[in-house]
């Protein structure tokens, strides 16, 4: 059996403890040293002194060791942890690299357990790639049967298949695509009063801002021109920023497949290398979001068991894009051909909609939720004294709940058209609408708690409940609103029988 004796992460660890100290605490130092007092520099001296130390503490505390088939890792200052952990525990094996990472040929190697993560960093590039390689055989081990002999493993081991590589085309339209024209309008129009000195700092010159508002300060029809020019500008940079950014993230895009495990690499200045088994896998999403529908686009996701596996803070925490941007025929044979899920077999599966009679309940939300706006307005208009008769500040206040009213039903009548269940003794496959987004989603039956439904006095007298399917890992769960009471005891028997009946 292969053992790693314990060892210690590389010494740029003292690096990273300065980095990170300064990310939390550099405002306070920038601030003092603008006082050009001694005592301040004396100050933010100390503090970096202290960080050097926490630095160095960390380093000879910090350490970890592969032995007797379990990997055993330590840490701490204050308290000291140490963790030893059941290698069939093992989720994934994530690798990572920074800029600074990059030029000293290191890397952070992350093990995503159930819930959970280990991430042992700096090291040496060729010492992470041993210990990778030494837990990965170790697992392999302990999953495969004693009675296969290590000359049949390797028959059986599959050689590394390509199956999408993204090109820096793909990826500058997945960049814009990516933009969320609204919300950099909305951004815009926060910040009108500070565009000046954007201009300022962007071109090095107000001159020729300052001109185009007095040119066009003579008329409504010019006033309309400026803003819109303006916020063609802005939504340009908006554009072009969103490209560069994800060019640099996912520069060299490639997912391959090899060993029942899907392996993706990406990434300029912070390179990433994720391997997922498949076997691992709580659930599948294909995504279908509105910009992506009218290019017969789709966005396939996996869910694993394990928190934090990605750090971007617009992505779900356990969900990987393993094909940030695909037709629809790849995504649903990648999906057949490699993950094993029959797309056409589980569309011909009897499913279970919201009914005609939740619609009452649903529009009848609609009208509530949809009165406070109204009030507010009428409100501001009329305490404001703007000169406007009470019939047109009344008038105009019904005219924008109607709007939003129908709005609101526009929308629910379209999500409802997306909302569906089935399920056999492998999978739930549900179906639903999220902000114009159609998500259809497949939940391993095996990962699969507890059912659960609440209901209120209104909707009992419909015999109508909200059903939740809790699943294990996180943001898996499949919420059913309105659906019929006795839903939810067939679920039960089915969900028993399939339990059963896989195990």
């Amino acid at each position: 059996m292969k053992n790693i004796k314990k060892s210690r992460v590389h010494p740029m660890v003292i690096m990273d403890s300065v980095i990170t100290g300064f990310r939390l605490f550099g405002i306070f130092m920038v601030l003092a040293l603008r006082e050009q007092s001694l005592k301040y520099y004396l100050l933010v001296l100390a503090g970096f002194l202290l960080l050097i130390v926490i630095g160095i503490f960390d380093y000879f505390l910090k350490s970890y060791e592969v032995r007797d088939g379990a990997l055993i890792y330590t840490k701490g200052i204050i308290n000291k942890e140490t963790k030893n952990i059941n290698l069939e525990n093992i989720q994934s094996i994530d690798m990572s690299s920074n800029v600074l990472y990059q030029v000293f040929n290191l890397l952070s190697v992350d093990i995503n357990l159930v819930g959970g993560k280990i991430r042992i960093k700096p090291l040496k590039k060729e010492v992470a790639l041993n210990l990778i390689d030494i837990l990965r055989e170790l697992k392999q081990d302990q999953d495969e049967s004693e009675d296969i002999t290590s000359d049949q493993e390797e028959n059986v081991q599959e050689s590394q298949k390509e199956i999408l590589r993204l090109s820096v085309k793909d990826l500058s339209f997945y960049g814009l695509l990516r933009v969320r024209f609204f919300a950099a309008l909305g951004l815009i129009l926060a910040l009108n009063g500070k565009i000046r000195d954007v201009f300022k700092y962007l071109f090095d010159n107000e001159a020729y801002f300052d001109e185009l508002l007095q040119k066009n300060a003579k008329s409504v029809a010019g006033n309309i021109t400026a803003i819109f020019i303006i916020i063609g500008i802005f939504m340009i940079l908006v554009v072009i920023a969103s490209i560069i950014h994800t060019i640099v993230k996912y520069h060299n895009f490639i997912l391959t497949t090899k060993d029942n495990n899907l392996l993706c690499k990406y990434g300029l200045l912070n390179k990433k290398s994720l391997v997922i088994d498949i076997d691992r896998i709580q659930s599948v999403k294909l995504i279908y979001p509105l910009r992506y529908r009218f290019f017969g686009l789709a966005k396939l996701s996996v869910e694993t068991l394990t928190n934090n596996v990605s750090e971007d803070l617009s992505e779900q925490k356990s969900t990987i894009d393993v094909l940030p941007l695909v037709k629809n025929d790849f995504a649903q044979n990648f999906v057949k051909n490699n993950l094993g899920i029959d797309l056409e077999y589980y569309e011909s599966l009897e499913s279970e909609k919201i009914q005609q009679k939740a619609r009452i309940a649903l529009y009848r939300w609609s009208l509530f939720n949809c009165s406070p706006l109204p009030i507010i307005v009428f409100a501001i208009v009329y305490f404001a004294n703007i000169d406007l008769k009470l019939e047109y500040k009344v008038l105009g206040s019904l005219a924008l709940y109607l709007i939003l009213v129908s709005y609101s039903i526009l929308v629910k009548n379209y999500m409802l058209k997306y909302n569906e269940l089935s399920y056999d003794r492998y999978y739930f496959k549900n179906t639903f609408m999220r902000q114009l987004t159609i998500i259809t989603e497949f939940i391993k039956v095996k990962k699969v708690g507890t059912i659960n439904s609440r209901t209120n006095y209104f909707m009992s007298k419909r015999n109508l409940a909200h059903i939740s399917i809790n699943s294990i890992g996180v943001n898996s769960d499949i919420k059913l609103k309105y659906y019929d009471r006795g839903y939810k005891e067939k679920l039960e028997r089915d969900f028993i029988v399939s339990e059963v009946g896989y195990e």
